[in-house]
């Protein structure tokens, strides 16, 4: 959600160079961006070139990324005030201000680059996919057999917590469903180390040779490559919703406990489904309760939404 602010400082500073220091889950995201010059892990010794000029804009709203950069000797520390680390950061400006309107997170960081760049066009995020990683996608597809076939990505799990995540067997259902309707179709499901379980579990009721897992053993850069191969996105609220979102790709996002008006995809073309029961969004990472959020979101509703565009990608 960060590359569209990415996005609007490229476009008020056309000649100027944008570094990005990320954590490794993430640094493969701005590596793709065409605006990015370079991009350093946090654990990387190698530094930047600094000058007095240079502009440090802290997008985690973590007192670990404040201190990380404060060590690391970038000036002009720009950072909203969190977690007492406002004595770390050149400028501070009001979280709870920003937070209180309600808005959607990538104004967060929008609003953090304008603070001190003035206003910023709304931009969509780009992500741009070197021809290396596009072939050992292509080595996948191929691999499974899946070429020619009409590709829906699935992304059954999420790292925040398991409250996210529509429950496997509703996956499974759908999925049947999917590839008993339409002959041409193949069925990708991604996920990390952490939510490769779900995954597991999803191959092993589905006896399918058009359905194919990344097992949770695909860099980040290389799933990027290989979701842009894919027709459709069916995810919960994640990464992958959002990556799928910057591809252009048309999909359904499935939200439970999380706030769409906060982190909804960035695209009309993915679409977002909820069920809107009293105690949703309620923010937490594991359901205390019953998960209805979730469990009232059925496959039958979820396919009924969803099967004109399907139908569709079996006519082109």
């Amino acid at each position: 959600m960060s590359l569209s602010a990415v996005e609007g400082i490229r476009d008020r500073l056309p000649n100027g160079t944008i570094f990005v220091l990320a954590p490794d889950r993430t640094k493969d995201v701005y590596a793709i961006s065409p605006v990015v010059d370079q991009v350093l892990g946090y654990e990387n010794n190698q530094q930047f070139p600094k000058s007095p000029e240079t502009l440090t804009l802290v997008f985690p709203l973590s007192f670990r990324s404040a201190l990380t950069l404060w060590r690391k000797g970038f000036p002009n520390r720009i950072g909203y005030a969190s977690e007492g680390r406002s004595f770390l950061l050149s400028k501070a400006l009001n979280y709870e201000s920003w937070k209180s309107r309600h808005l959607h997170q990538s104004t967060y960081y929008r609003e953090l680059a304008e603070s001190v760049l003035g206003p910023l066009p709304v931009l969509p995020p780009r992500l741009v996919l070197s021809e290396n990683r596009m072939e050992k996608a292509k080595i996948f597809i191929d691999r499974n057999h899946l070429r020619d076939r009409r590709l829906i990505a699935i992304n059954p799990g999420a790292n925040y917590g398991s409250a996210k995540m529509w429950p496997s067997d509703y996956y499974v259902s759908l999925i049947r469903k999917i590839l008993d309707t339409l002959p041409q179709a193949g069925a990708i499901l991604f996920s990390g180390e952490q939510d490769r379980h779900v995954t597991r579990e999803i191959m092993a009721k589905v006896d399918d040779q058009r359905l194919a897992s990344t097992d949770g053993k695909m860099p980040l850069s290389e799933s990027i490559g290989l979701l842009s191969f894919c027709h459709y996105l069916i995810s919960n609220d994640s990464g992958m919703m959002h990556l799928g979102a910057a591809l252009d790709m048309r999909g359904v996002a499935l939200f439970g406990p999380t706030d769409p008006v906060a982190t909804g995809p960035m695209s009309g073309k993915i679409r977002l489904l909820r069920e809107p029961v009293r105690c949703s969004p309620c923010l937490l990472r594991y359901c205390p309760i019953d998960h209805r959020c979730m469990d009232l979101l059925t496959p039958e509703r979820v396919w009924n939404t969803i099967r004109e565009d399907i139908f569709a990608l079996e006519r082109k």
